[in-house]
């Protein structure tokens, strides 16, 4: 069996728990506010229309790789942590202004157009906001209780919730770093790769590995300091290839538009690359592009350019690179079962062709 046959096979065992867990909570929340029912319902639908589920499945993988054998209680926390993921994603949403998650309204949109007939602009605006900040938060609490009722020890559930929260916190900074980036007037690519690296690098990639080996009872340094030697640089590729979709992606492939990281004016590693590679008419003419709302497609043609003319993209592309190939030398001295190992080399093999 290849990756992504394994891959696949657990998006669809961890998808059907996902299913469930909302399946129960949204029955729960009908009996007291059926408009929290209503954003579970929503967020489920956006949970189930994409996404590889890579958290889900490198937090199981590191789970069976240090000899951890309870596959039904595993996959609970592997769709624990990928609602963990959701609950970033929504509020991230709403920091983005973004429209869509996996080709639906993302949940603040869904809430806003919904209330437009009853509220004012500005207060729809404001109601959709403030449910989709609540449901996030919604599906913190649901992912903790998860973890908390999995049936693991004692032992291994307290530490394995305190770790969570501890990735939810660092992940809580590089959004922080994130922000501030946008804002930022002279932002340096060392800037840049440690937000990577807070934001995407520990939670989407560190943290399910070791979570899951936590799981089996696993607290041996080496061994996650090999996980962390191989999901860092990991973590930074797959955000670099992330930006590089987000600009040169097809809209129905990536589920939002293309316009819409350079309308938010997001400073990823493209723009600061072509930022220090550009002519100064070119760096004129990035700055009067980037942060522009309702662009033409003759202006985000513009800005595809001054990435590739500059050769900014070929850089990021070339970084990208290179962090897989470390990750992939840190994963072979990992010590940890055949197969799971296999799986993890086949993960940096499938990013390597992962389409950029």
């Amino acid at each position: 069996m290849n990756f992504q046959q394994k891959l696949g096979g657990l998006k669809v065992a961890i998808d059907r728990e996902l299913g469930h867990q909302f399946d129960v909570a949204i029955a729960d929340a009908l009996k007291n506010d059926k408009l929290i029912a209503e954003a579970l319902e929503h967020m489920k639908t956006i949970a189930l229309a994409g996404g590889k589920r890579i958290r889900g499945a490198l937090l199981c993988w590191a789970y069976f790789g240090v000899g951890g054998k309870e596959k039904k209680k595993i996959l609970k926390v592997a769709a624990a942590i990928e609602l963990v993921h959701l609950f970033l994603l929504v509020h991230d949403d709403i920091i983005d202004r973004g429209d869509l998650r996996h080709g639906e309204k993302t949940l603040h949109k869904m809430l806003e157009k919904k209330w437009q007939k009853k509220l004012s602009p500005e207060q729809a605006k404001h109601f959709g906001e403030s449910i989709a900040i609540i449901g996030g938060e919604f599906l913190h609490v649901m992912a903790n209780k998860i973890v908390l009722e999995a049936g693991f020890s004692c032992q291994e559930t307290a530490a394995v919730v305190l770790q969570l929260q501890k990735i939810v916190a660092t992940t809580i900074i590089g959004q922080s770093q994130d922000i501030a980036i946008e804002y930022g007037k002279n932002v340096t690519q060392e800037d840049v790769l440690k937000m990577y690296e807070n934001k995407t690098a520990r939670y989407t990639f560190e943290g399910p590995l070791h979570l899951g080996a936590m799981m089996a009872g696993c607290s041996d340094k080496k061994t996650l300091q090999a996980l962390s030697g191989y999901a860092v640089p990991l973590g930074i590729a797959f955000q670099i290839q992330d930006d590089v979709l987000g600009v040169f992606g097809y809209e129905k492939k990536i589920g939002k538009s293309v316009a819409s990281d350079i309308e938010e004016g997001k400073q990823s590693l493209l723009v600061v690359k072509a930022r220090q590679l550009s002519t100064p008419a070119q760096r004129k003419q990035l700055s009067g592009i980037l942060g522009k709302k309702n662009l033409t497609k003759k202006e985000i043609e513009a800005f595809k350019n001054i990435l590739k003319t500059t050769g900014a993209l070929a850089e990021a592309e070339k970084m990208a690179l290179e962090c897989l190939n470390k990750g992939k030398c840190e994963i072979e001295k990992a010590i940890i079962l055949p197969e799971a190992k296999e799986f993890c080399i086949g993960l940096v093999e499938y990013l390597e062709e992962r389409e950029t």
